[in-house]
């Protein structure tokens, strides 16, 4: 086998804001293959973005640090780079789609010269090549009358449109990994589809890896190779997608899928749902982080946080031990 592209071991990511840091990200660790699409999975609040923003240097340094871990990416570790070494290797070996892309574009310049400017500061053609390659990647990302769109300014863009130009721009310089962070989040269900679409038809075409940072497990259903479930800053389940949708066994996981409406079922009955909230990561304390809104906590829960156990690659943070009990002899 391969080496990993990616492997993220051990990630800590600390808020400094207070008189007391506070863990946000807690020994979070995971690796994606080459051509391979790892979906982070979670509500809100869970640090799927911290992680991401690890990965690709761009955390807030006033407030928050990477305060433990590794991420080696084609063998060197990213947290030992200089500034300068991380501004080259970011948008040319690692891209990142951010899920509003009306925040992430320039509202004064036209939509050529952002995605030409890419290329010409990385690859150090002159601004002509620049905007003739720019042409060729609003083609290649599906824009009709890229040479029209290419003079506009991101309000003439529809979000779809918009968004694809994001994803023009990620895959200028062929990146070994594009970090999606939410991208369809703002995008009627029409356009999210197509979008995804998108994506995974250039991971194809040139083998990019993909870390696909969402909350909508039809998402996860559609894109994913493997899954990743984070809950209050750290890894409660991994499996290969079709293992996690068969058999999760973890009860955050298993609420999370119990949440989504079979729209083939024919049934009437009011979903399920995971009481509480996420809790705050100053208010953690010890044991299970997922302990309070847990109907199956036990004693051991509340006082000892759970170790990813089980046989292979799907593994689970949980007392009930349920992956060993399941899983084939």
């Amino acid at each position: 086998m391969s080496a990993p592209l990616l492997s993220v071991e051990n990630l800590g990511v600390t808020l400094n804001a207070g008189a007391v840091p506070v863990s946000l990200v807690r020994n979070v660790s995971f690796s994606i293959d080459p051509g391979e699409t790892l979906c982070l999975v979670g509500e809100s609040g869970c640090g799927k973005s911290l992680t991401a923003l690890s990965i690709i240097g761009l955390l807030n340094r006033k407030v928050m640090q990477v305060s433990s871990g590794r991420i080696l990416f084609e063998g060197r570790d990213l947290l030992s780079l200089r500034a300068e070494e991380m501004r080259r290797l970011r948008g040319d070996r690692i891209a990142i789609v951010f899920q509003e892309p009306m925040t992430s574009l320039n509202p004064l310049q036209r939509i050529g010269q952002q995605i030409a400017e890419v290329i010409v500061e990385h690859r150090g053609v002159s601004e002509a090549d620049g905007l003739r390659q720019a042409l060729q990647l609003l083609d290649l990302v599906r824009i009709p009358d890229a040479r029209r769109r290419a003079e506009e300014f991101p309000h003439q863009l529809s979000g779809g449109m918009r968004q694809r130009v994001m994803i023009a721009m990620a895959l200028a310089l062929r990146p070994a990994l594009l970090i999606a962070d939410e991208p369809t989040t703002a995008l009627d269900v029409t356009i999210q589809a197509q979008v995804l679409t998108l994506i995974d038809d250039l991971r194809r075409e040139f083998g990019t890896s993909v870390l696909l940072i969402t909350h909508d497990l039809g998402v996860v259903a559609e894109m994913a190779d493997r899954v990743v479930v984070l809950y209050a800053g750290t890894v409660v389940e991994q499996a290969s997608a079709n293992d996690l949708f068969d058999r999760a066994a973890h009860p955050y996981t298993r609420g999370l899928l119990g949440a989504i409406r079979q729209l083939n079922s024919g049934s009437r009955d009011r979903l399920a749902e995971i009481p509480g909230n996420v809790p705050s990561p100053a208010s953690l304390g010890t044991g299970c982080s997922f302990r309070q809104r847990c109907a199956s906590a036990m004693p051991v829960c509340h006082s000892e946080m759970p170790p990813l156990s089980g046989a292979g690659p799907h593994q689970a943070a949980c007392w009930l031990g349920r992956i060993d009990e399941e899983m084939p002899a």
